[in-house]
């Protein structure tokens, strides 16, 4: 897979690269004539004065033409002015600036991933079908999007608001395109920014890129579990742990025009997998169980990572709250309430992101929630 990977990169980037040595030679061939013969003739020598006040004059004379040509060449200038900005995020952050052609005017790593990504790579002049190709198979081959791994922010902007959606679709299928036949299927959040002078200072502040940073104001406007205190700690997080939370969060019915959401994260535990490790660590089974309720959130403990929320209401008015990992199904306890006189209630049951369809072998013991959702969003 990485080998074909390479060769349809190379086979593409060559393609769309054209040669500008051996045309700038040629051109400059043909430009090139025999000077023709110049009389001289026999100056009579001036005044010291007059050679010295020449100098001056011609200076002052380039200085002039100096500061008109820099007013009248913008206007006949010609390179193409910046049209749209593309960010990617998985963890190498690149910015591609495209005109409206879509031709790449530029194409800069934010972050020493995305310069090994790069690896030389000169995109520039080069259409925006084949930088994606070109950049998302670098990723793959250099083990930054994997079968575990598998996230990726797609964030544009446009002078042209109204194609902002069109850039995302399209965007979002060649990405997809990429991993057409292979096992790896690429999870995308892909939305629409606007990086105003408020964003971007807030994201060099955090150190991430303008992509990531208005995907955090998007979790924390519209989760009631998270607030601007947390933003430091979504910062260092992974774009998969992100796109877990993210994509789990309630549906309130107000999602954003400008965003598409495809594909599934891979986690190596289930939802059903996380409430049967829980009522496992308490030695209870689902017949003790009242009701109960499933989130993904960040770890209350500290650690930069997205776990399982699991909150169990039993029939005796004890309720629990625990963590559990997507990975190894290790339990950690957030809080307990044993007074029976005033149980809490678990809130709505969200989503579940797990991409494997639930299907544990322990499914049939996880105690029945008549609220639950799709556990994969699909609609």
């Amino acid at each position: 897979m990485a080998k074909d990977l390479k060769n349809k990169i190379k086979t593409a980037y060559e393609s769309e690269t054209p040669d500008l040595r051996e045309r700038v030679l040629s051109a400059c061939e043909n430009e090139i004539q025999e000077p023709a013969p110049v009389r001289m003739k026999q100056a009579r020598k001036k005044p010291v004065f007059f050679r010295r006040l020449i100098a001056v004059a011609a200076c002052l004379i380039l200085f002039i033409a100096g500061l008109s040509v820099g007013y009248v060449l913008p206007e006949f200038s010609t390179a193409k002015a910046e049209e749209t900005c593309v960010y990617l995020d998985v963890n190498p952050s690149l910015e591609i600036s495209l005109d409206k052609d879509n031709t790449v005017l530029s194409c800069t790593a934010k972050n020493a991933d995305a310069e090994t990504v790069l690896n030389g790579m000169q995109l520039e002049s080069v259409e925006l079908k084949t930088a994606l190709h070109a950049i998302v198979g670098s990723m793959y081959v250099n083990g930054y999007l994997t079968s575990d791994e598998n996230s990726m922010l797609i964030s544009v902007e446009t002078k042209n608001a109204d194609k902002t959606n069109e850039f995302l679709s399209y965007i979002t299928a060649q990405v997809h395109e990429v991993f057409a036949n292979s096992e790896t299927e690429c999870a995308i959040i892909a939305q629409g920014v606007t990086a105003n002078a408020e964003l971007k200072s807030k994201a060099e502040a955090l150190g991430v890129s303008v992509g990531k940073m208005h995907l955090l104001d998007k979790m924390v406007g519209s989760m009631d579990d998270l607030t601007e205190q947390d933003v430091s700690e979504l910062a260092e997080m992974s774009i998969k742990d992100l796109s877990l939370i993210y994509s789990a969060k309630p549906d309130t019915g107000n999602k954003p025009k400008d965003e598409l959401i495809s594909g599934s994260v891979n986690v190596g535990v289930t939802m059903d997998e996380a409430v049967n490790a829980v009522l496992n660590e308490l030695g209870k089974t689902a017949a003790d169980v009242e009701t109960y309720d499933v989130r993904i959130l960040p770890s209350k403990h500290g650690k930069k990572r997205a776990v399982y929320a699991v909150t169990l209401l039993l029939k005796d008015g004890n309720s629990y709250r625990y963590e559990v990992d997507f990975q190894t199904k290790k339990v950690t306890e957030i809080s307990t309430d044993t007074s029976p006189n005033n149980p809490t209630e678990p809130n709505e049951p969200s989503k579940d992101h797990s991409g494997n369809g639930g299907n544990s072998d322990e499914k049939s013991e996880t105690p029945k929630n008549e609220h639950a959702q799709n556990p994969h969003g699909e609609p």
